[in-house]
């Protein structure tokens, strides 16, 4: 009788992890952070137009003994992704531009590093340009009751652009996966983490979905819903000096990596992606909570503004609807936005890489 019931155990347990087997291959290799850590499908959310990258790269992953035209530190917005290389911004810029473009992470205090290093203080590059996304803006750059809120004047710098680089390549989402594959246990645990997301009636990872009013802002097949980082929330508990103390924080970054009288500083605020989808939200109460056109009111800050040009109505996946970052189409965009401040700046000539 008990090997009976254990053959039928063993039994039952085949056919569960057969169906499971099955039930897992018929998914979408995941691609996007938010699809990953909110047990997501791509087969809803993963995007279905192509990008592309540059392949090899248009800029150099930076080194404090090199010399460099343009210097881009940042977070993931900016620094080189080893599982999408070639994608970030910095590489159209140096692209268009033709010039020597460095990228750096912002780990590690890396601006401190290099504004340190021999090769700064001999020969600096002429531009450093510093992102940040904007949920770790005020946490990053707080200001105490005192600090000062400067107006440094902006060093004259002048360069000449090169040949543009070797253009960017397409790139397609892989959608199928190899017949190894059979992700039996991602499978067991897609059903249980959704199950629990349906029995508690609320978001229990920090992927949240939200409804949109409109279709066509995105190439998934779910192009009604918006997927955003639960940390973009953080913004709700700002307060409007958070945002003032950030700004002139930022002042006291530009002031101190233009010191040198050799290098212009430009800052970089990424809108997080509650921000940009915001006017499209069903939620009325998440839209308008960014309060980044503070940022405007502080003239002496060199900033690349988002808040004309950067519509996702108009650029179709300007953000991975998968994951909370850029698509190549944003990092694009962005690139354009950096050289049209450049321009203004008189670093670059007007007009010259507008055309690329």
């Amino acid at each position: 009788m008990h090997r009976r019931y254990a053959v039928l155990l063993i039994l039952l347990s085949g056919i569960l992890a057969g169906a499971l087997a099955l039930y897992g291959r018929s998914f979408e290799p995941l691609t996007g952070d938010l699809t990953r850590i909110g047990w997501r499908s791509e087969n809803d959310f993963g995007w279905t137009k192509p990008k592309e990258h540059f392949e090899p790269l248009a800029a150099a992953l930076g080194s404090l003994d090199q010399h460099y035209d343009l210097v881009a530190i940042g977070d993931s917005f900016t620094g080189e992704s080893p599982w999408h290389p070639g994608t970030t911004w910095p590489h159209y810029l140096a692209h268009d531009t033709g010039l020597k473009v460095a990228i750096f992470d912002s780990d590690d205090d890396l601006l401190g590093q290099l504004l340190a290093s021999d090769r700064f203080q001999t020969d600096p590059p002429a531009v450093v340009i510093y992102e940040i996304v904007e949920r770790n803006f005020v946490p990053d750059h707080r200001s105490a009751a005192g600090d000062a809120c400067p107006t440094p004047p902006d060093p004259k710098v002048a360069l000449t652009p090169g040949p543009p680089t070797a253009p960017p390549v397409p790139v397609t989402r892989l959608t199928a996966r190899p017949w190894t594959d059979w992700p039996v246990s991602y499978a067991a645990a897609y059903l249980t983490q959704n199950l629990k997301r349906w029995v508690v009636g609320h978001e229990s990872t920090n992927s949240v979905e939200l409804d949109l009013t409109r279709g066509g802002l995105f190439s998934s097949r779910a192009d009604r819903e918006l997927l955003v980082y639960g940390e973009d929330f953080n913004k709700l508990g700002w307060t409007e000096a958070d945002w003032r103390g950030a700004a002139c924080n930022l002042l006291r970054l530009q002031a101190w990596v233009e010191a040198n009288g050799r290098t212009l500083f430009l800052a970089m605020v990424a809108p997080d992606k509650l921000t940009t989808y915001g006017p499209y939200l069903a939620a009325e109460k998440f839209r308008g909570i960014s309060r980044l056109d503070v940022l405007a009111e502080y003239p002496a800050l060199n900033l690349v503004r988002f808040d004309h040009g950067f519509d996702p109505a108009a650029h179709v996946d300007l953000y991975l609807p998968n994951d909370t970052h850029w698509s190549t189409v944003g990092h694009r965009l962005a690139a354009k936005l950096v050289e049209r401040e450049l321009a203004r700046k008189g670093v670059l000539p007007a007009g010259v890489v507008a055309k690329r």
